[in-house]
Parts: structure tokens; C-alpha cells; sequence
């Protein structure tokens, strides 16, 4: 089968998700609502209306979780029409969700969280795409956070989580999973793009590679904040590299200060996504979506010059992304009373 013929239905698929995205007026609109019902009132009419018409009075919680649940949505449109030769690479794309879904069930099941609890807040339409759905079910109801990863043997994840949980049996400290966890999804996502055929593999290197670069900062930014000695922030990073080098992450993390950090970044390729902010969070916010925005301005420029490739698919979901990104921020901002201005500088 020919490539034209490969991606013919998700090319469809895709044109018709990207004619349903919010445009820049009406993300704009968003951001300047005074209360999330403003907000809720805003979105009838587009993709979100079906998901929102059960929520009585909003919150950004209730809010968040409708708008993660349109992109998963979309996510698993656009998979069950892409070739089989890019799908594993997309699964493993989206895999960031289940892990942020395992991540939660962890934290809870430490807690004591009742399995109705715990369900409520995870994203299970994405165990479903990924296979996985009957494992949270059973992990949910297990009487411990050792029974829960029981659930999870013979699994991608098996490995992570008997790192962690032999961490977390020392400490009582769920980070280690969450260390563990998502140094093996940037991990795998550099190696899944590595091994696509050439025509696809500079997308998807693209975005994994700085993907994975940019969690390395951010997490050393934020190692630093937390007061971390050097040998747990490298616990937490990954021994990847895309535009970076060992070295330059071993200067960033045997840095003495957040200053000496950030004059490491800027030393980089990195450097110029560094702006001017009122606190570190807020520089860290900034530099995650003026990353994002070249990721996406990126891989549209691919998709427009060689349309019958990854980049294809790749963008809609980014752009899906970037969307949800922005409207869980500008309903967070709305709930912490936050002014528009201060809300529209973080948009993506």
C-alpha cells in the first residue's frame, strides 16, 4: 500500500478534528470570563457541549477533567485511524496520560482512598485505548499500594513501579513512583521515535527529543526548589539527550542556585525559550509553552511540506493539546481570580 493510500482516513480523520479546535478569538474570549459558568456558557456549541451539560456548578476540577476527556477523545480517533507502522510511536506519545492516571491511583491508594474515590479521578477512557483498563479496575480495589502494583505485573510499567515501590516501602514517600515512571515514559518515547521508517522519523524525534530535553530542565529547575541533594535530581532525569549533552546537564545540576541553573539553560538551545517572570513557577510555566509553540509550529511546517507522514496525525493531537492546556489554565486562573492579562501571557 502506498503512503497516500496509508494515510488517507486519518488524514480525513484529522481535517475534521483541526475544524473543531477553539480558534485564538475564541480562546481569548475564554480567558477574559469572569466565573467558570461564564466560561461553561462560552462552550456550548463546540466540541466540549455533550461533556459539559451534566456539570451543574463548575469548578476547574469538574471543568479539567471534561476537557482531558475531549482529548482522549480525539487521541483515540485519530489512532484507530493511523497506519500501523506509526501507531505503537502514538501509543507511546499519549502513554504520558495512563502514567499520570497510575500516578494518581498511587497517591490515593497511600492515602487510603476509597475505590469510588479513586476512580472519579482517573482518566480510564485512556486504559481503554491502551489496554489497560481492567488493571486500574483491579489496582483501585486492592487493599494496599503493594497489592495495587501487584496488578500491574507483566506489564510496561512492572519495572518503574517495583523500582519505586521498594523506594516507597524505605521512605513512605510516593515521589520514587513518580520518578521512576516518568523517566521510563521519556525513555521509551525517545526510543519508540528512533525506531519509526525514515520518512516519519524526524517528527516524532522532533517532539520526543525536546520533550525529553525539556523534562530534564524542568525537573532540575524544580529538584532545586525542593531542596533536592544532586544524586536524587539524578534519580529523577533521564539519561537522555536531544539538544543537550551530558555535560551541560551535569553543570545544570551541580549548580549551587536557581540563578546558575538558568544561566546554564541559557548557555543552550534552550535558552531562548528563558523569559523575564515574577517567580521561577512562572518562568518554569512560560518556558514548558514557548516550548510547546515550537514543537507545534514545528511539525505543522512538516505536515504542510510532506502531509503523508506522522506529522499528520501528530499535529491535530498536539494542537488538541495545546488547546486543553490552555483552557485548564484559564479556568484555573478564573477560580484563583486571576486578570485576563495575567492569564493570556501563558497561553499557548
Amino acid at each position: 500500500m502506498t503512503r497516500v493510500a496509508d494515510y488517507s482516513q486519518v488524514l480525513i480523520k484529522a481535517g475534521v478534528e483541526r475544524s473543531r479546535l477553539l480558534s485564538k478569538r475564541q480562546i481569548k474570549s475564554l480567558a477574559e470570563c469572569r466565573s467558570l459558568d461564564e466560561m461553561a456558557s462560552q462552550l456550548r456549541g463546540t466540541a466540549y457541549e455533550s461533556l459539559l451539560s451534566d456539570i451543574r456548578e463548575p469548578n476547574a476540577a469538574k471543568l479539567q477533567y471534561v476537557f482531558k476527556e475531549e482529548m482522549i477523545r480525539v487521541c483515540k480517533k485519530i489512532l484507530a485511524y493511523s497506519p500501523k507502522r506509526i501507531r505503537d510511536s502514538l501509543e507511546n506519545y499519549i502513554r504520558y496520560l495512563e502514567v499520570e492516571n497510575l500516578e494518581i491511583l498511587i497517591k490515593m491508594k497511600s492515602m487510603g482512598a476509597p475505590y469510588d474515590s479513586i476512580l472519579s479521578m482517573l482518566h480510564l477512557s485512556v486504559d481503554e485505548i491502551l489496554g489497560l483498563k481492567g488493571r486500574f479496575i483491579q489496582a483501585a480495589k486492592a487493599s494496599d499500594v503493594s497489592s495495587a502494583i501487584e496488578a500491574f505485573r507483566n506489564t510496561v510499567y512492572e519495572p518503574a513501579l517495583s523500582e519505586g515501590l521498594k523506594r516507597y516501602e524505605e521512605t513512605r514517600s510516593t515521589r520514587f513512583f513518580d520518578f521512576s515512571l516518568d523517566r521510563t515514559y521519556y525513555d521509551s518515547l525517545l526510543n519508540s521515535a528512533k525506531s519509526l521508517p525514515k520518512a516519519d522519523r524526524s517528527a516524532a524525534l522532533l517532539l520526543a527529543g525536546m520533550r525529553v530535553d525539556a523534562f530534564n530542565i524542568i525537573t532540575i529547575i524544580r529538584s532545586k526548589l525542593l531542596d533536592y541533594p544532586p544524586h536524587l535530581t539524578f534519580w529523577a532525569i533521564t539519561r537522555r539527550f536531544y539538544l543537550l549533552s551530558e555535560n551541560q546537564i551535569r553543570s545544570m545540576v551541580s549548580s549551587g542556585d536557581i540563578d546558575s541553573i538558568l544561566n546554564s539553560i541559557k548557555e543552550t538551545f534552550y535558552g531562548r525559550f528563558l523569559t523575564q517572570q515574577r517567580s521561577i513557577e512562572e518562568i518554569v510555566m512560560a518556558f514548558e509553552r514557548k516550548v510547546d509553540s515550537f514543537i507545534m509550529k514545528r511539525i505543522n511546517k512538516m505536515r504542510i511540506a510532506e502531509p503523508f507522514t506522522i506529522s499528520s496525525p501528530l499535529d491535530v493531537i498536539l494542537r488538541k493539546e495545546a488547546e486543553v492546556k490552555n483552557l485548564t489554565l484559564i479556568s484555573s486562573g478564573i477560580e484563583f481570580r486571576w486578570k485576563p492579562e495575567d492569564i493570556s501571557q501563558f497561553l499557548i
